[in-house]
């Protein structure tokens, strides 16, 4: 999950790896709220206007920056973690509970919203509720009861507070959210063009002056993906590939083959490195690839 690197780095901790000590460490540190951190002392109530609340809070930080919001951490009405907070769970307003709320009340649903308890070691029985929020692709998301479609509102943070953005801001967003998704196809044609006909060089070309490569494995399947939220990824030293490999691997395990490992040494260019074997294909540095892999036409 996308999480801003300010918030690991003024925690001293990947979100997702909090824990009790972290957070008495945020107190003792008063670490302060932002735009994408939420220190919140209450959880949620079961009325509407708290299904409500949770729902703004959650998608005003996917409309922004992405962030966290910490519920078990009293801010004492100064804007900085102050005291620990920790409760007694809740009977029927669980993860599961959670998750309702942020589906019924949030349209478009925000995407891979993390939804974590935390044990407190110091108070027996009691929890915190971590909420993790990735910056969005798909906002402007909007807060409205369910079976409301008509009556929305649409919020993000601004400083440590949140506000409600104005029709021609909300208007922005759209067009905002419908450029991105063209960018995407315009990118997509950029990695997938010079991919195919890398690869159908390769495939054309001979080794050590014997037959092409293609009369030995005819048939390829190929698969071109562009990241939502591109990033800059470094290709330049053996373990900058690595890490791109390693990521390159995880996406085509899980979309094509449990096989997708480069064999050939990648060879690298400015924003690029290109690899050959099986699969054969492109890393790009932000994050995009072009990859094909030969298939056994026999059974």
């Amino acid at each position: 999950m996308a999480l801003p690197a300010r918030l690991t780095a003024a925690l001293g901790r990947h979100p997702d790896d909090l824990t009790e000590d972290d957070l008495q460490r945020a107190v003792e540190s008063q670490i302060p709220e932002s735009v994408d951190l939420d220190w919140k002392k209450d959880f949620y109530k079961g009325t509407d206007a708290d299904k409500k609340e949770l729902a703004k809070d959650v998608s005003a930080m996917a409309n922004t920056a992405g962030g966290m919001v910490v519920i078990g951490v009293d801010d004492g009405k100064k804007d900085h973690a102050h005291a620990l907070a920790p409760f007694d769970p809740v009977p029927g307003r669980g993860e599961e509970w959670i998750r309702s709320v942020l589906a019924n009340w949030i349209q478009p649903v925000v995407p891979n919203v993390g939804v974590r308890a935390v044990r407190s070691a110091a108070h027996e029985g009691k929890i915190y509720w971590l909420l993790t929020v990735p910056r969005s692709t798909q906002a402007p998301h909007a807060v409205a009861a369910p079976g409301n479609d008509y009556h929305f509102r649409v919020h993000v943070r601004h400083g440590t507070t949140t506000r409600t953005l104005a029709e021609s801001e909300i208007a922005q967003r759209y067009r905002d959210r419908l450029q991105a998704a063209s960018d995407d196809v315009d990118r997509l044609k950029q990695v997938a063009e010079p991919g195919f006909g890398y690869v159908s060089a390769y495939l054309t070309s001979t080794e050590h002056g014997g037959n092409p490569r293609a009369t030995y494995s005819p048939a390829w399947v190929s698969l071109a993906a562009v990241p939502a939220a591109r990033g800059t990824y470094p290709l330049t030293t053996r373990a900058d590939r690595d890490a791109a490999f390693a990521r390159f691997r995880t996406l085509a395990c899980e979309g094509v083959t449990i096989g997708a490992m480069p064999e050939g040494t990648a060879l690298v260019g400015r924003r690029q490195a290109r690899f050959e074997g099986t699969p054969t294909g492109q890393l790009h540095q932000d994050g995009s690839f072009y990859a094909a892999l030969p298939i056994n036409l026999q059974s």
